[in-house]
This record gives C-alpha cells, sequence and structure tokens, in this order.
C-alpha cells in the first residue's frame, strides 16, 4: 500500500482522487464558513518623513596659474650630412657554405 495504490488515503492524494478513504470536502461547510467569518480589510500606509533639501556646496574658487613664456635659446644647427649606405652583394648560398667549411677546417688543429 502506497503512493500506487488508488484505495489508500495516501494514493487518493498523489492521483488527486477522492472516494470512500477520502471523502471531498463538503461545498456547504466551506460556504458555512465563508459566511461567518468577518472579512477585515486592514490598509497600512507608512509615512515618509520629508528629507530636508540640501543646497550644493559653491565650488572654492581656484587661481589658475599663468603661464610664463621665456624665450628659447637659439640652437645652432648642423647641415645635413649625406648618409651613403654600403653596397650589398648577391653571393650565391654554395659559395658561402663552401667558404665556412674551408675556415672551418683551417681553424681545426690537426
Amino acid at each position: 500500500m502506497g503512493k500506487g495504490d488508488k484505495k489508500s488515503r495516501r494514493g487518493k492524494i498523489i492521483m488527486g482522487s477522492t472516494g470512500v478513504r477520502r471523502p471531498k470536502p463538503s461545498k456547504r461547510k466551506a460556504a458555512e464558513k465563508l459566511e461567518a467569518a468577518p472579512v477585515k480589510t486592514v490598509i497600512k500606509v507608512k509615512k515618509v518623513a520629508e528629507k530636508p533639501k540640501v543646497e550644493p556646496k559653491p565650488k572654492p574658487k581656484v587661481a589658475q596659474p599663468v603661464a610664463i613664456t621665456e624665450p628659447k635659446p637659439k640652437l645652432k644647427v648642423a647641415e645635413p650630412v649625406a648618409v651613403t649606405e654600403p653596397e650589398m652583394t648577391v653571393v650565391p648560398v654554395k659559395t658561402v657554405k663552401k667558404a665556412v667549411k674551408k675556415a672551418k677546417a683551417e681553424d681545426a688543429p690537426e
């Protein structure tokens, strides 16, 4: 007997049905309870205290610094010198590899 049993109270609660084990509440009793109970409506109102208006504080006046311009010293600028780039020569890779091998062979002690 449990949640799946249609005849038990627990099973009827789960399935949402009524019957011998769990009869429906009578409509007459529910209506009588509603009529007998006085209905009170209470409205609560909270009083909000007014906040005093705060005036913004005036900003203090700040003395702005005076820009003093001094004459810049005159500098003598040298004339631009023409720079020449070194000439680049293209050498095949095989020649470079041979030169490296030759240098290693000369440096190696015999």
